[in-house]
């Protein structure tokens, strides 16, 4: 089952970060000037974070009561017909912005229900690398994404990978969350005896008593550890979604390079954020000490980002931001094995939707806006730029050494 939400969340990141893969040839079809890329582009690469963030927030708790088997066989089935319009609709700028928003809406819900699952089906002790195993798909998504999108928007154009992308969803994830996605391990038919048994102790020995309803989850958004895991998650979001996003434009408009030779450069940074989401789950787990290892990770991320940002050489910058994703990579192997320690059993659906929601919609929408000043600045980058990211990451790094102080896990 974890190796199919790594699916689900493929292809969904897929679709998510298709546009910023096609900017540079959406940005020629509209005949946009660099300051134009940045502002036009920035709202393409932001409105999906405004639909994705209010699906979080407002759709979580209707998934939940639905169940995440059928949530995700729905998201999976609109999501793909959201990528297919905004192929079939590019000759306008508004309606392709409105797919960007309906896309962000239908994958809204995606991360909330894998929460719900994973928190049913996996003990603690096994928990962060269950979460690395589906989290494996987006950074597998957002390290194979050039090497799959780029050659083929390249030669056939940017709106048939669309449409390409597009029967992924229906083809390859729907059959696999039919046949392998249930919502409790009582439902599951093919589940042994000693199975269920073995994840309901695990379950139990954590298990809180916590009435479901508005009043709990209102309470479980107010403990001092939720918000602390708020502010990191958007911090984040910030640095991880802005960068990814803006990435191979960066390469385009500030390092000079062509289009077609994207691949590698857009690539190789994610291979070392699989390698890295492996490590920093397993040491996580051997330890207990998730936070802290997640705190590390992004002071070295901190500093590889400096290095990026102002390295003359289009290789010496892609070598830093491997760095980079390989150091940041510890948070997203921690963030939501931490976020399930905080959410009781009976409200993590809602909770997992609002701490999703808010992270994403703050920080994933706020990253490309802040990043967006590194294209069009020469070959060194922004100073301001620069010193945003460092401080974001020192900041995150504080803030995760308090949650690891607070929580000891």
């Amino acid at each position: 089952m974890a190796l199919t939400l790594m699916v689900t969340l493929f292809v969904g990141y897929l679709d998510r970060m298709n546009v910023s893969l096609a900017l540079p040839l959406i940005a020629q079809q509209y005949g946009w000037s660099v300051e134009q890329t940045r502002v036009q582009g920035g709202q393409l690469l932001t409105v999906f974070y405004v639909g994705y963030g209010l699906a979080n927030l407002f759709l979580s708790p209707l998934a939940a009561r639905l169940g995440p088997r059928v949530s995700l066989m729905a998201v999976v089935l609109l999501w793909s017909l959201f990528t297919a319009m905004g192929a079939l609709l590019s000759a306008s700028l508004t309606a392709l912005l409105a797919t960007r928003v309906l896309l962000g809406l239908s994958e809204g819900v995606h991360f909330p229900m894998m929460n719900m699952l994973t928190k049913r089906w996996f003990p603690p002790g096994e928990r962060a690398r269950a979460n690395s195993v589906w989290m494996g798909g987006l950074l597998l998504a957002v390290c194979l994404a050039p090497v799959l999108l780029i050659p083929l928007m390249h030669s056939f154009g940017w709106t048939r990978g669309f449409l390409v992308l597009a029967l992924a969803g229906p083809l390859v994830s729907l059959p696999l969350v039919w046949r392998h996605v249930h919502d409790t391990p009582e439902r599951h038919p093919r589940i042994s005896a000693e199975e269920a048994a073995y994840i309901e102790r695990g379950n139990a020995a954590e298990a809180q008593a916590a009435a479901p309803g508005w009043r709990t989850v209102a309470r479980t958004m107010a403990r001092p550890g939720v918000l602390l895991m708020l502010a990191c998650g958007t911090l984040y979001n910030v640095v991880s979604v802005g960068l990814s996003l803006w990435l191979p434009t960066y390469f385009v408009t500030a390092k000079g390079l062509p289009y077609e030779q994207l691949v590698y450069a857009t690539s190789l940074p994610y291979v070392a954020g699989v390698v890295g989401l492996a490590l920093w789950s397993t040491l996580g787990d051997r330890f207990n000490r998730r936070a802290l290892v997640a705190a590390f990770g992004f002071v070295g991320g901190g500093a590889a980002i400096w290095l990026a940002l102002t390295a003359p050489g289009v290789a010496a910058s892609v070598a830093a931001f491997t760095v980079a994703v390989f150091c940041i990579s510890a948070f997203s192997a921690a963030e939501f094995s931490l976020v399930q320690r905080l959410f009781p059993p009976a409200v993590v659906g809602p909770c997992a939707g609002i701490y999703n929601g808010l992270t994403t919609m703050v920080g994933g929408g706020a990253g490309p806006l802040v990043v967006a000043g590194i294209i069009g600045r020469g070959a060194e980058g922004s100073p301001a730029g620069v010193l945003a990211a460092v401080v974001v990451c020192g900041l995150a790094a504080a803030l995760l050494a308090v949650v690891a102080r607070l929580l000891r896990y």
